[in-house]
């Protein structure tokens, strides 16, 4: 998986420092506005299967962050107020302490989605949360012959006459071996 933090991590600093002010930082390190409101928390869970044919399932919380149109000076969320917000929510859904914790935020800069946490740090009197988005990775490399965190080129006919597939590709079978029960990646 990406980039992650859970859950269980964030807690701790709800906790551990309720008077500090929370602080998001996406793209290059722009700051989300500070009169920022959290409209939502959402609970999902993934259940997937990878180009090897392998199961997989994992949760995520999702907090969703609204960024109103005009900035106004004033203080960031403090971590007191997002712990009692997540208090009213733990008593509707219970979030596991190893889901993935995910922000998902969109303005007129940036279009909606859903972020990954790459940094965590104290500066100050703020918890500043750097956001980073994903990438996609091959999670099935031994069986599908991706190398883990490659760069995937384009293919075009040079490409493709210059650099066959991997004889160990899950995608360079024989039609013999094709099986329509199977699950591969091609």
């Amino acid at each position: 998986m990406n980039q992650s933090m859970t859950w269980l991590n964030f807690k701790k600093n709800l906790d551990l420092y309720p008077e500090l002010q929370l602080t998001f930082l996406y793209q290059n390190q722009e700051r989300i506005y500070p009169n920022y409101h959290i409209t939502e928390f959402k609970l999902a869970t993934i259940e997937s299967v990878d180009c090897g044919g392998n199961y997989d399932t994992w949760k995520e919380i999702i907090l969703q962050v609204l960024e109103p149109n005009e900035k106004i000076e004033t203080s960031s969320m403090e971590l007191k107020k997002i712990n009692s917000i997540f208090t009213k929510v733990s008593k509707q859904i219970s979030i596991p302490d190893d889901a993935i914790l995910r922000i998902e935020f969109g303005n007129s800069k940036s279009a909606m989605r859903q972020y990954f946490v790459s940094n965590l740090q104290i500066v100050g009197t703020e918890l500043v949360m750097e956001l980073v988005d994903g990438k996609t990775e091959c999670k099935a490399t031994e069986s599908c012959g991706v190398k883990k965190d490659s760069n995937i080129s384009i293919l075009n006919e040079e490409f493709v006459s210059e650099k066959p597939m991997s004889k160990n590709s899950c995608c360079n079978k024989k039609p013999s071996e094709v099986s329509l029960e199977k699950v591969g990646c091609c």
